[in-house]
């Protein structure tokens, strides 16, 4: 997406905010229960390969990825594949994503399950937290980032703050000298600008980020990664763990393109 793109998008999101108000007020005083750890915990601790599986219906470069999708039927395949996390889109006018696509997720697995969404508006971290989200994207090119970071604590969420180049590892820096404690980044391997996606970005960021801050984080390596090799690529960077959405999701059987992507099977498309 180009950086006039993310604008749009951001412009539009902010136009939808009342079918956010609309939700919340359904929703009512119903508060899923999260009894589950966030991401960075889960990440940590994980022996394997560390998969984050994305439930995207479509995007803006793609278009319509999967129609008409069982979410429920999805998310289960998903964790029986062994990832150790969803991530949900809930931007409804360019990924068709839905906050009742992850409110299903949520209830019908144990994952952790991070909301992923272009965040706008207070209501989106109210509902995020109200649905049992673990956790909640901040991209930090769009945010106020300290702001926002604040927010999601005030709502038991933890961020997963999303960084597209070197410049960006300025604003980690100041989370850690105003006294907190950032515990899980994004490195997108994907250019706002010109929308081209580079492996190579994770191969530049994630080890000055491993560098300064060492284990304190764990880093999570977005966009572009298709196969078992890609994986294996950013393994030698130090990824922590891996967000994959268009692969899996344009994958004719889900469950098994995670195994081959784990390297548990041969390879497949």
């Amino acid at each position: 997406m180009s950086s006039n793109k993310i604008k749009e998008i951001v412009e539009q999101r902010k136009k939808s905010i009342q079918r956010d108000v609309d939700f919340m007020r359904d929703l009512g005083s119903e508060i899923i229960k999260k009894n589950r750890g966030p991401l960075s915990e889960i990440i940590k601790y994980n022996q394997g390969i560390s998969i984050i599986s994305e439930i995207k219906p479509a995007s803006p470069t793609l278009g319509d990825i999967k129609k008409n999708i069982n979410v429920k039927a999805i998310a289960t395949e998903m964790e029986s594949a062994g990832v150790i996390g969803l991530s949900v889109l809930t931007e409804p006018n360019y990924f068709n994503g839905s906050y009742e696509n992850l409110k299903l997720a949520v209830e019908s697995t144990k994952l952790p399950c991070l909301m992923k969404d272009f965040v706008v508006d207070e209501i989106q971290y109210k509902i995020a937290a109200q649905i049992g989200a673990t956790n909640i994207l901040i991209i930090n090119s769009i945010s106020n980032l300290e702001d926002s970071y604040r927010k999601a604590l005030e709502y038991s969420l933890e961020p997963l703050i999303e960084i597209h180049d070197s410049e960006e590892l300025n604003d980690i820096r100041h989370l850690y000298d105003i006294g907190l404690k950032p515990a899980l980044i994004g490195v997108n391997n994907r250019n706002l600008k010109t929308l081209k996606i580079d492996l190579n970005t994770s191969k530049v960021i994630i080890p000055k980020l491993k560098e300064e801050f060492g284990d304190k984080i764990q880093i999570i390596s977005e966009s572009g990664i298709n196969t078992e090799d890609d994986i294996k690529f950013l393994l030698q960077y130090k990824a922590n763990a891996f967000l994959i959405g268009s692969s899996i999701m344009k994958s004719s059987n889900i469950r098994e393109k995670i195994l081959s992507l784990r390297g548990l099977i041969n390879k497949i498309g």
